[in-house]
This record gives structure tokens, C-alpha cells and sequence, in this order.
């Protein structure tokens, strides 16, 4: 597959934070956990807006604001196929279903109103909004990626050794901010958290002991892992890259990417671009980032026509232990209803009614580290060990 790079990727911001990078990790960790809490919930929408009065400008920036971001919630939970099909709803419509909104950095003069909005929709109204209108959606968070950039140049492979542009071109995005700026709905999808969260390795002395540039491009599973349990992440995705300069000037960057645990071919694509390489890595960046929260939406896409109770039991430690794992049942988008049978000393045995398929249901529950299993023809549901 081939790929330009795009236009709507030309201007990119830096939001430098701490240096250090294992407090980038710990803050893409609880950007994770924030987004399994509220879906609905659309940060990062900058307004700025003129009007013969501030008061004026502010009303006419609440008011482009919460439609960019009722737009960015549909784009958010929506498959992409189908953003075309998307409803077009005017202002008055959409102000009921906001539940609430929070201003920061604002700044106003006679004429001019600037802010950062966060607003919160009210999910069953929107859910009702996407059934009426047949639109697939996911509401699914899953657990941190681990991603492991190896650079091809030369005959070799790099992963900690520097120079390493392909990993600092993640580096950059997964851990400083680096965002694309126009045009402004692309600039508003991707201040959200993402639904398939990814982890960039800080390179330390920890992660260069776990795994070399070689093993990871065998998919050595031993090494793979060794680094996968150093970040506790779902998997680990190795993405090598090999940039190419042709004789006009342009380049050509090529992308093999493969998940760890899995047996299918790599995925090969190639973009090209003029001759900032940086650049382009970027370009390449955010399409594969988008193609992995594509393919996790599509995953788990809640399908309303098929409704299932699953009878299960699950072992019990203590009361705490119980209501922790039964809370975090009900948080998951595709249970409807749960209900408690019997609960006794050391074991419980209850219904969970949910959307979708089984393998659907396995694969959220594996999210808040739940093991579904069948066994002799009946069910259980632990805490994974």
C-alpha cells in the first residue's frame, strides 16, 4: 500500500513536558485509564472568535464549540466508513445533549473571545442518535501497546542505539504532543485519548537488557516478553521502518509492522513524501495510529441486535474482592445488565447479559484484566494472574 504525504499534516505543534521520560509513561497511563471513564467526554477544543462585543464573541465560540466537538464525539465512536454518513445537527439540537462544559485559558478583549473547551454529551442520548441512524459505533477502550520502532539502515537494524529518528519520531508524538494543526476537525480528533492507547519505550538500561534491535524484528518471545511485562501492555507491536532517498529529492519511507502473538504476514506499506524525512516519519505516524484505532473499533463494535445472558462463576476472596470485579463488569460498554444468583463463601455465581459475541465480550473483559474461559461446559470469570 501506498501512501502520500497528506496536507492536513503540514503544520505540527510541540508540547514539551517533563524530560523525563518515565513520567511521560505514567502520564500516558492515566490518559488510558481517563478514557475508559468517560467516552463521551471531548477535551482540547480551542475556540477563537470575533463579535461586536466579547460577550458576544464568547456566546458564538460556546457555540461553534460544542458543535466541533459533538462532530469530534461522532468521528471518535463512529467507524470511519461512515463518517460521510454522519448526522449533520444544528446548535439547538445539539445543546441538550451536553451535559456539561469546562472553560480554561480563556482570554477575551472588546471584540475577541479564545478558550479551551471540554464538554461532556450525555450517552444515551447520543447512543439513541447513532441506533436511529444505523451507524456501527465502539465505546471500548483497550489496555497500552507497547510500540518498538526499529530503524533499518545500512544492513542493520537500530532500536536503542542513537541515531534512531523513527523512534524519536514517536518519541515526539506519543510522548511530547507533537499534533497535527490543520485542518481543524483532524486537529480536534486527535487531542482525544485514544481508544487502542500506546506506550513508547524510554530506551533505559531495563528495556536494552530485555530485548536487542534483532530480536525484536524475529519476534523473539522470550525478549518480546521481557519488555512487554516491563509495561504491563496488552502486546507489543514491532514497526520497522527503512527511509529512502530517490534521485529527484523525494522520499520514500518503508513500514513493516507485526504484533507480537500473532502469526500473520507483516503488514507492509510505504509512504512518500518530499525530502523531510521527519516529517514524513510523522505523516506515517499518525496513519498507522489511526489504522490501530480503526481496527480496535471495528473489533468491538457494539451490535444491539444480538442481546445474550451468560451464566458465570467466579471465585470470591471477600466482599471487597467481589464488588471490585462485579464493578468493573457493569463499566464495560457491551454489558447491559448483570444479576447476582447465589453468592456464598469463596464463590459466586451470577448472569451477564451483553452485546455482541462471546470472543466480543472475552476481549473486553481481557481489557480490565478479567479471564473468561469455558470449562466442561460451563463458564468462569476471575482476575487474570
Amino acid at each position: 500500500m501506498q501512501h502520500s504525504i497528506f496536507s492536513q499534516f503540514s503544520g505540527f505543534s510541540r508540547f514539551f513536558g517533563p524530560a523525563v521520560m518515565i513520567l511521560v509513561l505514567a502520564s500516558v497511563l492515566n490518559t488510558a485509564s481517563a478514557a475508559t471513564a468517560n467516552l463521551y467526554v471531548i477535551r482540547g477544543i480551542s475556540v477563537d472568535e470575533t463579535a461586536s462585543t466579547a460577550a458576544t464573541a464568547r456566546a458564538k465560540a460556546i457555540q461553534a464549540g460544542q458543535r466541533r466537538a459533538f462532530d469530534t464525539l461522532l468521528r471518535r465512536l463512529v467507524l470511519a466508513p461512515y463518517h460521510q454518513e454522519l448526522p449533520k445537527l444544528d446548535s439547538d439540537t445539539i445543546t441538550p445533549l451536553v451535559a456539561s462544559f469546562q472553560v480554561a485559558n480563556e482570554r477575551s478583549s472588546a471584540q475577541r473571545y479564545l478558550a479551551d473547551f471540554t464538554f461532556e454529551f450525555k450517552r444515551d442520548d447520543v447512543r439513541r442518535i447513532l441506533r436511529a441512524q444505523s451507524l456501527p459505533f465502539s465505546e471500548s477502550v483497550a489496555k497500552p501497546l507497547l510500540v518498538l520502532p526499529v530503524f533499518s539502515a545500512d544492513g542493520s537494524q537500530n532500536l536503542w542505539d542513537e541515531p534512531n529518528p523513527w523512534l524519536s519520531a514517536w518519541t515526539d508524538i506519543i510522548g511530547y504532543g507533537v499534533r497535527p494543526q490543520a485542518p481543524p476537525a483532524l486537529r480536534d480528533d486527535w487531542a482525544q485519548n485514544l481508544l487502542q492507547p500506546v506506550i513508547v519505550p524510554s530506551g533505559d538500561l531495563a528495556d536494552i537488557k530485555a530485548i536487542t534491535a534483532e530480536q525484536a524484528v524475529s519476534l523473539d518471545k522470550a525478549a518480546l516478553d521481557a519488555i512487554r511485562d516491563i509495561y504491563g501492555t496488552s502486546g507489543v507491536l514491532v514497526i520497522t521502518a527503512r527511509l529512502r532517498i530517490a534521485d529527484d529529492g523525494t522520499s520514500r519511507l518503508e513500514v513493516t509492522r507485526q504484533r507480537s502473538g500473532q502469526l500473520s504476514q507483516p503488514v507492509v506499506e510505504t509512504y512518500r513524501g518530499d525530502s523531510d524525512g521527519e516529517q514524513l516519519m510523522h505523516s506515517a505516524i499518525f496513519d498507522l495510529l489511526g489504522n490501530i484505532q480503526e481496527n480496535w473499533k471495528r473489533q468491538n463494535v457494539l451490535d444491539f441486535s444480538s442481546e445474550s445472558t451468560l451464566a458465570v462463576t467466579t471465585k470470591v476472596t471477600s466482599l471487597p474482592d467481589w464488588l471490585t470485579i462485579e464493578e468493573r463488569v457493569k463499566t464495560l460498554a457491551a454489558v447491559s445488565a448483570t444479576k447476582v444468583k447465589e453468592l456464598s463463601v469463596g464463590q459466586a455465581f451470577w448472569y451477564i447479559t451483553f452485546l455482541g459475541t462471546i470472543d466480543q465480550l472475552t476481549s473486553s473483559l481481557a481489557q480490565n484484566d478479567l479471564v473468561l474461559a469455558e470449562q466442561d461446559g460451563y463458564w468462569t470469570l476471575d482476575p487474570a494472574r
